[in-house]
């Protein structure tokens, strides 16, 4: 989910001071000498089966303020050694991932090759890309394409980052890389007392022991991690935060913090803060009214989540251009947060601002209607003892019903009113109060709550051609999931993208009368309905087809392909999946041998189940069933894997299961 912060009060502080700040001391951005013992290194340190390791990665990272901007800008250079042709091949093409938030300008490279001759890096070769990673993410990407690579030479190049972040009161400093590197060091300026307002800068290292900070005589603080293993990145990982070595550089006023007290006055300033910005002025007081009119009580939560969803657009939404969110950006208030009544009518709000303005409604109506700061699972996982607001960014709105505290986000619009997104659901969270502010567990989703429901009406014809009708529904994350990839584009390539998916999955098939509903409606599953003929989906050897009854797990790769694991394995959310197949079998067939994969248990967080059954002499009737993350078990440990292995590689085996038809006499 993508949160907006605003101003933060040292911000303001500095960009008061901006105009008195001279602009600080540059970075030398030239090569560094190569060194006799870099040309002979002939084999890697880090990692001994590694084909490239990089020598060094060197960072200079500047808080400037110049002019009216302040900006944290931090700028790279690595260099590398190639060992081998599979170091050679992984090094030809280096990717630098960016964010909306970062620029990434000035790049340069060169390959000293094994006999001294150097090759520069042409600008024509650097351009952007989406790289999909494990898990199906997508991750934007500046990649270039480094000339003359070979084993003996050495790899160099350097870059400019420029991160645009307001809130600079943080920042994150990685230090692994997807080479092995023989040492990380980081070059740090911060911005002067003069300048910082009496606000000290401090490191808060992750999952590393870094050096501690030495002075440098060009001013820079610098600190360093040696011999660092490449990353390796799997499928069903704890988010990178919690496996990756970094650093967050902070400002701080030095004084020490009891992790119980600041919570509790964390709690209660939040408290504070939303009930300045809840302003019931006539228009929000004739929106609730409105919105809750004729509603059971137990169903106004989801009347105001559907009013505002309906009326106030997310400042991240594909419906909100560029020109509008910079103009948003632009005109917000430098010292306040907005309150309600500018938020709808703005018709346009952060997510924060969304859920401040459900709670003003929620609270005109009667309930009791709070904010909650809640944890994010694709951040680092949080713990009451790391006492900074940093770790607990995400705002909520807590309602209570029956006794009990509910906790909602508007501005997940693609959920249904009172399903968190799965970042959220299960994590713990700060719900405000004047007095006494308490931590709970939001509830963990269910799985049942993310259903895939898909059914197949087919035909099997006697040279093997499979043909009819398919249809698949979604629910809660898996729907959430599948709307992501259908937001921001036209039906009609929607339709495209999802034909262009079915060809590679049945190759030379014909898709027709495809439809999506339901596309926009969290409230409603979402369909997918389509006719499909597949031409030598079963495979025949003389008499005999050869029938793979799970049509729908079709062309799937095993969930975990590797042998061992480097992480903790953790999925996103619960889910279940029950599928139902009628084959009507070809004229003459009959079952040869079939047998039914059965039921497989594995525990508390589920089971599998595939039912092959023979409904008259003609039709084949496959019923599976799979549900996983019962009772919240979604994280598994590390020595858990070889079992977790076996259970995943034993469904996929079951679902590719295949059935034997023969022809009569």
């Amino acid at each position: 989910m993508c949160r907006f912060t605003g101003p933060l009060p040292l911000l303001a502080i500095l960009m008061g001071l901006s105009s008195l700040a001279p602009a600080q001391i540059g970075v030398n951005i030239g090569w560094l000498p190569v060194t006799e013992a870099e040309r002979k290194l002939a084999a890697p340190i880090v990692e001994k089966d590694a084909g490239v390791e990089a020598i060094f990665w060197r960072v200079h990272v500047l808080d400037e303020v110049q002019g009216s901007d302040l900006t944290r800008t931090l700028y790279h250079y690595v260099r590398l050694k190639i060992f081998s042709e599979k170091g050679k091949e992984k090094a030809a093409t280096i990717d630098i991932p960016f964010d909306s938030r970062t620029s990434i300008i000035q790049i340069s490279g060169r390959t000293i090759k094994a006999d001294g001759s150097i090759v520069e890096l042409k600008k024509d070769a650097i351009h952007e890309r989406n790289l999909v990673r494990a898990g199906r993410f997508k991750r934007a990407v500046r990649s270039f394409a480094m000339p003359a690579v070979e084993p003996g030479a050495i790899v160099e190049y350097r870059w400019k980052e420029v991160r645009g972040d307001p809130n600079i009161r943080y920042t994150r400093l990685q230090l692994q890389r997807e080479f092995p590197v023989h040492r990380v060091t980081y070059f740090v300026k911060p911005l002067s007392l003069d300048y910082s307002a009496g606000y000290t800068m401090g490191l808060w290292p992750f999952n590393c022991k870094p050096s501690p900070l030495i002075v440098e005589r060009d001013s820079f603080q610098s600190t360093f991690i040696e011999n660092v293993p490449g990353f390796k990145d799997e499928p069903m990982m704890p988010a990178e935060p919690n496996v990756r070595p970094w650093i967050l550089i902070f400002y701080h006023n030095k004084s020490k913090r009891d992790p119980k007290a600041y919570w509790n006055d964390i709690g209660k300033e939040v408290y504070k803060e939303l009930k300045q910005t809840v302003k019931l002025s006539n228009e929000v007081k004739l929106a609730a009214t409105s919105a809750v009119a004729d509603v059971p009580e137990q169903d106004k939560i989801a009347a105001i989540v559907r009013y505002i969803r309906k009326n106030v657009r997310g400042l991240f939404d594909d419906a909100v251009t560029d020109a509008e969110r910079a103009k948003f950006i632009r005109n917000l208030p430098q010292e306040r947060r907005r309150n309600s009544a500018e938020v709808l009518e703005s018709g346009i709000g952060t997510p924060d601002e969304m859920n401040s303005l459900f709670a003003a409604m929620a609270t005109h109506v009667g309930l009791d209607a709070r904010p909650v700061l809640i944890a994010d699972r694709t951040d680092v996982l949080f713990d009451p003892v790391m006492a900074d607001r940093y770790f607990l960014r995400n705002l909520d709105i807590a309602v209570k019903q029956d006794g009990a505290w509910k906790i909602f986000d508007v501005s997940t619009r693609s959920l249904a009113p009172g399903l968190l997104s799965w970042q959220e659901a299960g994590m713990l969270a700060l719900i405000s109060d004047p007095k006494n502010p308490e931590f709970v567990n939001a509830p963990a989703a269910l799985p049942e709550q993310s259903l895939s429901k898909r059914t197949a009406r087919l035909t099997l014809s006697a040279n093997g051609t499979l043909e009819g009708e398919m249809e698949e529904s979604y629910t809660g994350h898996t729907a959430y999931d599948r709307r992501l990839e259908f937001a921001g584009n036209s039906p009609g390539k929607n339709e495209e993208r999802l034909k262009d998916v079915l060809s590679r999955v049945f190759p030379r098939s014909e898709v027709s009368e495809l439809k999506i509903e339901n596309a926009e409606d969290p409230e409603k599953p979402l369909s997918i309905r389509f006719k499909i003929v597949i031409p030598q989906y079963a495979g025949r050897t003389g008499k005999r087809l050869f029938l793979h009854p799970a049509v729908f797990q079709r062309g799937d790769p095993p969930l975990f392909e590797s042998a061992s694991r480097e992480h903790e394995i953790h999925f996103r959310y619960p889910w279940q999946e029950s599928d139902d197949i009628r084959i009507e079998l070809p004229e003459g067939f009959a079952l040869d041998a079939a047998g039914s994969p059965g039921t497989l248990n594995f525990g508390t967080p589920g089971q599998y189940s595939m039912e092959l059954l023979k409904q008259g002499e003609s039709v084949l009737i496959c019923r599976r069933n799979l549900v996983f993350g019962a009772k919240g078990i979604i994280g598994f440990p590390k020595d858990a894997y070889p079992n977790l292995k076996t259970v995943f590689d034993e469904i996929h085996r079951r679902d590719n299961h295949s059935i034997s038809l023969k022809q009569g006499s």
